[in-house]
């Protein structure tokens, strides 16, 4: 009986670690655009969420607002979007490749 829960034990432990050290080997876009300064914003006006809807899913576009480039990033739910400027942006690009290098560094 304690062999079987052992095995139980470990089994559930192993699968829990396997998941883990995938997330922690390939960070999502949204951690990176954290990481590179982006700040998430929350579509509030129907207009704001109108304009969120219809940016491109999982690419990070660039707009125009007040005459400023600013570079957007539309949530899964587009509700909220990632903004960040010019030096934010390069610093996206930058960990999205450090991040794809390691990515196929560590993949079989």
């Amino acid at each position: 009986m304690k062999a079987i829960l052992a095995i139980i034990v470990l089994a559930i432990f192993t699968a829990s670690t396997a998941d883990a050290s995938q997330r922690a080997t390939a960070p999502s876009k949204e951690v990176l655009l954290v990481q590179s300064g982006f700040k998430l914003v929350t579509a509030l006006s129907q207009e704001q969420k109108r304009a969120v809807r219809q940016l491109a899913a999982g690419t990070c576009s660039a707009v125009q607002y007040n005459g400023n480039a600013y570079y957007v990033y539309p949530t899964a739910t587009k509700d909220r979007i990632y903004v960040g400027k010019q030096a934010q942006f390069n610093a996206y690009k930058k960990a999205l490749v450090k991040a794809k290098k390691m990515e196929r560094t560590l993949s079989p």
